[in-house]
């Protein structure tokens, strides 16, 4: 389960909206004026919505539910969590174009491939036999979705019995994805064995 270890390199806390758009839009370090005055266009709003229904493949009205000003202050607290990790990742602002043209795809990575590349990747068959079969690993499994989505036990309990956990809900999925490019951006090591 050494593997878990590469986990601590996912940021610690979630990203605010406001702060992410800024760095999205690559305005993050300008002056408090300066700021008001791009944040205040007119399309700027519309832009920002646009980027936030694209990563996490959510509707218009969905994103307009968390909030009618720049903040999105009733976004979910793991959907901030999914924007350190896209932070983190270096997707945005590089996928920016593709983002605002509609082109672009949110990765979706399910719970069993995630769960596999983290508890199990680089370990022998008899390892993973071993591993798998111990008494702890549906709980360690559990404690690993938990601590990467920022959810509850009973959530992800209730996804189902087996690694696969087939009710998560697609927005996780995309964490998920997430997450694993932001563990594969800080670590060149883990990203070149996981390849």
């Amino acid at each position: 389960m050494k593997n878990c270890e590469i986990l601590q390199s996912l940021p610690k806390e979630g990203l605010k909206p406001r702060q992410f758009l800024r760095h999205c839009f690559g305005i993050a370090s300008l002056s408090p004026p300066e700021l008001l005055e791009e944040e205040t266009d007119s399309q700027y709003r519309r832009k920002c919505i646009s980027v936030l229904c694209a990563v996490f493949d959510v509707q218009r009205p969905t994103v307009r539910k968390w909030g009618s000003d720049l903040n999105f202050d009733g976004i979910p607290n793991y959907c901030k969590f999914a924007l350190a990790y896209i932070h983190a990742a270096e997707i945005v602002p590089k996928e920016l174009k593709s983002i605002l043209q509609g082109e672009y795809s949110a990765p979706l990575v399910d719970a069993q491939t995630f769960l596999e590349k983290i508890l199990l990747y680089g370990l022998t068959e008899q390892q993973v036999l071993q591993t798998v079969s111990h008494a702890n690993f549906r709980a360690t499994c559990v404690k690993t979705l938990t601590q990467v989505l920022h959810i509850g036990t009973k959530s992800v309990q209730d996804w189902g019995q087996d690694m696969s956990f087939r009710k998560m809900p697609t927005i996780h999925k995309h964490t998920l994805g997430y997450a694993l490019a932001a563990i594969s951006k800080s670590s060149k090591a883990w990203d070149k064995q996981a390849a």
